[in-house]
């Protein structure tokens, strides 16, 4: 197809196949389907769309800028997200199954009831976000950016949190047992009635603070 030409393209739920938005882009001589999405995403996060429901599942959107979009509900399986810019999003109910997430800004993002068991999210940015009740079972957050997470009622069994930062991060009734905490920053944790049972790596002086607060060893 020759430079110059556009086309109409739209993006749908995943649950009812209704068009959610839609934007007239040109195509150059070559265009991936992912470029396809890239500038209909751009175009919707300049016009604030509420693009709650969409299906994004399988592209490539590294390092797309999606900021303060929101995207409850969408799909985000198997769709490559490391490097993206989503600070300010919410992604509650999110589908993010096989979605890599290693190295995203997810600064006070909207995670609440949403699974990210088993992902890569190594060096991410989660400062702030509010992951209550978010499943984060054996997710690999090594690395990763977690002060002033908010983890109540969230599961973290067997995460990797190796040299993450925790400092003032809540963990209250969460349930982290086998998670790894060698070598994180916890300055200013909140933990209370957490179930820590088989924590690795955690220094004497967190724990002791975790058992004065009723956690489970």
């Amino acid at each position: 197809m020759e430079a110059g030409n556009t086309r109409e393209e739209t993006l749908f739920n995943k649950t009812t196949s209704e068009p959610l938005f839609s934007a007239t882009i040109p195509i150059p001589a070559v265009r991936t389907p992912s470029d396809m999405t890239r500038k209909i995403v751009s175009l919707a996060q300049e016009e604030k769309v509420n693009l709650s429901g969409v299906n994004l599942s399988q592209r490539d959107l590294s390092n797309v800028d999606m900021s303060g979009l929101k995207m409850n509900k969408a799909c985000f399986a198997s769709t490559d997200l490391s490097g993206a810019k989503l600070a300010g999003c919410r992604l509650s109910k999110v589908d993010f199954e096989g979605c890599k997430l290693a190295g995203a800004d997810l600064q006070e993002v909207d995670l609440r009831h949403t699974s990210l068991a088993g992902l890569d999210l190594q060096g991410a940015n989660l400062q702030g976000a509010d992951l209550r009740h978010a499943d984060l079972d054996g997710a690999d957050l090594r690395g990763a950016d977690l002060r002033h997470a908010k983890f109540e009622n969230a599961s973290l069994r067997k995460a990797n949190l190796e040299g993450a930062d925790l400092r003032n991060a809540i963990f209250t009734y969460c349930v982290a047992d086998g998670a790894n905490f060698t070598g994180t920053q916890c300055d200013g944790i909140e933990f209370y009635m957490a179930d820590l049972r088989e924590v690795v790596g955690m220094s004497e002086e967190t724990r002791t603070h975790a058992v004065r607060m009723r956690c489970e060893f």
